[in-house]
């Protein structure tokens, strides 16, 4: 396959230019078609398209060598030029596809970055230490738009996107519960009602958040009124504060798992509660990169049962 560039309008490609370049070395045809592994006809038909292509005298015979010309020798330095840059890609390409350079950017939420994503980027920076990984907090509808922008290799969102332009693989199941404190008496029903959590002062995230746009639409379907009497910002922010008695919240269980295996916790069912799926937001196509930092977060979110079982593959 020849690669065709161009240079001031004219057009030439790489097999013309090592013909060209390996014969202003050896100041022969014959030598030059004998490193090429080509005849001496082939490389004097590449040297002569080439000067019919460009206009110009490339080489003057004496004898029996061939001496650059003037426009021969300014076209070797810039022949030279072009044959180390192709290289050099070919190099950073290939580097790339064995992932000990590049770039990872990842779009997901806040919820995502902090206890879903942990163990597989430090896997992966552990294993391609070369690759650079970049993680970019937003809330699912903002990831979308960041995939089909290119701003970000690949997202994982809250399922179902309506975006057309993207195409979407479910990967995991996040299910939101309520905690408290456990000596609270809503640890009496392992299956906490709506109703029952609206007696409660409840801690929720701020407005905007996935996790707080679930629980509002529950509990309105359900013509209940939540008693929130105080909105945070962070999920970890809300954890402490349940631990300390200022009230119960509904948050996803994969940020509480510490917790409640240490016993500072307790976490109950929600009665109705949708389980929520997250999907991988891609373009068309998956970079090494990606697509090798996602085997590694299927292992781990496989480990941990929450892994959708899907035959489909991006």
């Amino acid at each position: 396959m020849s690669i065709i560039f161009e240079i001031n309008g004219e057009c030439m490609d790489l097999d013309q230019l090592r013909g060209f370049i390996e014969t202003a070395r050896e100041r022969s045809f014959t030598k030059a078609a004998e490193k090429l592994f080509l005849t001496q006809p082939a490389v004097s038909l590449q040297v002569k398209a080439l000067e019919e292509e460009l206009g110009e005298r490339l080489f003057e015979r004496k004898g029996r060598r061939v001496l650059l010309t003037e426009a021969g020798r300014m076209l070797f330095v810039r022949a030279e030029e072009i044959l180390r840059m192709t290289e050099n890609a070919r190099e950073d390409l290939a580097a790339l596809r064995v992932l000990e350079t590049g770039r990872l950017c990842i779009g997901t939420s806040d919820t995502n970055c902090a206890y879903v994503l942990p163990p597989a980027v430090k896997l992966f920076a552990a294993t391609y230490p070369g690759v650079e990984i970049r993680l970019t907090d937003r809330m699912s509808p903002e990831v979308v738009r960041l995939v089909m922008e290119g701003g970000v290799d690949f997202g994982l969102a809250t399922l179902p996107v309506t975006e057309i332009r993207v195409k979407t693989v479910p990967l995991f199941q996040r299910e939101d519960v309520a905690i408290c404190p456990k000596d609270h008496s809503l640890v009496a029903d392992p299956v906490a009602t709506l109703s029952a959590l609206s007696e409660h002062p409840m801690l929720a995230l701020e407005k905007g958040s996935t996790t707080r746009g679930l629980m509002d639409r529950l509990f309105m379907d359900e013509g209940i009124q939540a008693n929130v009497c105080m909105e945070l910002g962070s999920i970890e922010v809300i954890k402490r504060f349940v631990e300390i008695g200022l009230g119960i919240a509904i948050v996803p269980e994969v940020s509480v798992r510490e917790e409640i295996e240490t016993g500072r916790l307790c976490a109950l069912r929600v009665e109705g509660m949708p389980v929520r799926e997250v999907g991988i937001v891609s373009r068309s196509h998956l970079s090494p990169a990606a697509e090798t930092f996602l085997d590694l977060l299927k292992e781990d979110l496989a480990r941990s049962g929450m892994l959708v079982d899907s035959s489909e593959m991006i």
